[in-house]
């Protein structure tokens, strides 16, 4: 659900920004306050919170209209995801402009949709979505007389992606792939799709194969491929399409060309730009089952650490990319050190993660520090200042990359494929 997950954020960015134009002075006391109403559960609380946060900051209708809507759709939201979906109706239906109503519109469906809640009123909200946003996108009188006209275009050309992407993957998902593929061709309208995120690529790529337009797809994904931005799903809809072109052997050989080809250009680049030779900081960390872990005692082996935390939605994308590529290289020695978890059910919080996914295989709980709980040894160390990320080790114990966030399963295994094989030489 990472493509769900980004849509949503970029939905959420365009509303907080819709309301900070509006309102640049709000104060950040406020912003946190709404924060808070986004993680409370109960609904009627959230309800008390939007009464009491417009009193305390004396918010009215005309010059706070864009606070007070976002107050009101963080309360349709709750009620939402509690199952009171007439509520949700009713928050929703008082908020006063149409371009917020789009937006929660569409956060509504993203929370349905990762939940498989209701399929079939995720659609209805979908489609209600596409059809608000299209009757005001070219209406002049529907941009905030505080917004820029040169901004406000810029942010209808940037709804129109999470809008019509959402509705046509919920089109794809009840199987109606040919309005699936208009929607979906809406959503991409002026994106170059080397730009594109790839699940959204991998979407339109199946659409058009299941329209009889198996070439254009094919075209597509050969080139995602060349320019390395294939990602798994997409590389298996290659790989399905070529057989039905060139038959199982050829295939093979003609995508591991490409592969080769691909690690060949990172290779190099790599060397280039992100090569290091630095001592490796030593450490002594215990796994799930209590069993302690040393660098020194993996001397002799390629060895990959990846920081990543339960609650980073980042690391989690980025793990079943790193399952394909630790599978493919068992002479490396993968360490997924779960860092910046606090508590003390940290190690039940992520025993309980791998047990329900089955990856990471072999994890190593970090250490807080002394002095600061939010620090931890090994993360500080190796000078780690945000998650995900991956260090490879060479055989002599020599960092040589250190390489930070997750893009797409693409690039991850590009990347590590090419550190790996410098770091064995």
């Amino acid at each position: 659900m990472q493509k769900k997950k980004t849509i949503i954020t970029l939905s959420i960015i365009m509303l907080f920004s819709l309301s900070w134009y509006a309102k640049a002075q709000t104060k950040q006391t406020m912003q946190s306050r709404i924060q808070s109403m986004a993680k409370e559960t109960n609904p009627e609380k959230n309800v008390v919170s939007l009464h009491s946060i417009i009193r305390d900051f004396k918010l009215d209708t005309v010059n706070n209209a864009e606070d007070i809507d976002v107050l009101k759709g963080q309360v349709a939201i709750s009620f939402l995801k509690a199952g009171a979906f007439l509520k949700f109706e009713v928050y929703l239906g008082l908020m006063s402009n149409k371009f917020n109503q789009t937006s929660y519109l569409n956060l509504a469906v993203g929370e349905l949709l990762e939940g498989k809640i209701n399929l079939d009123y995720a659609k209805v909200l979908a489609q209600r979505t596409v059809e608000l946003y299209d009757s005001y996108k070219d209406d002049p009188s529907a941009r905030p007389g505080s917004f820029p006209l040169e901004d406000w275009t810029r942010f209808m050309r940037m709804a129109a992606y999470p809008y019509y992407e959402t509705y046509a993957e919920i089109l794809h998902a009840n199987g109606e792939d040919k309005t699936a593929l208009f929607f979906e061709e809406k959503a991409l309208k002026g994106i170059d799709l080397e730009d594109a995120m790839p699940s959204s690529v991998s979407l339109y790529t199946a659409l058009l194969a299941s329209q009889g337009q198996e070439d254009k797809a094919y075209e597509i994904l050969l080139k995602m491929a060349s320019v390395g931005k294939s990602s798994l799903n997409m590389s298996l809809q290659l790989r399905k399409l070529c057989v039905k072109k060139m038959g199982s052997d050829r295939t093979s050989v003609f995508l591991d060309s490409i592969q080769r080809n691909i690690n060949n250009t990172y290779k190099v680049e790599l060397a280039k730009k992100m090569m290091v030779n630095l001592e490796a900081p030593d450490f002594s960390l215990s796994d799930l089952s209590g069993k302690y872990v040393t660098l020194a005692g993996l001397k002799g082996k390629v060895v990959v650490l990846d920081f990543w935390a339960t609650w980073c939605q980042p690391c989690i994308a980025s793990m079943p990319a790193m399952e394909k590529i630790s599978k493919a290289h068992p002479e490396v020695v993968f360490l997924f050190v779960a860092t910046g978890e606090n508590g003390k059910d940290a190690v039940k919080r992520i025993a309980s993660y791998v047990k329900k996914t089955k990856f990471p295989v072999h994890v190593l709980m970090d250490i807080p520090l002394k002095g600061n709980q939010k620090l931890f040894q090994v993360a500080c160390a190796y000078k780690v200042d945000g998650i995900p990320t991956k260090i490879v080790i060479d055989k002599k114990g020599k960092l040589r990359f250190s390489t930070k966030g997750y893009s797409s399963d693409a690039e991850l295994i590009n990347e590590l494929e090419a550190m790996i094989a410098i770091a064995s030489e």
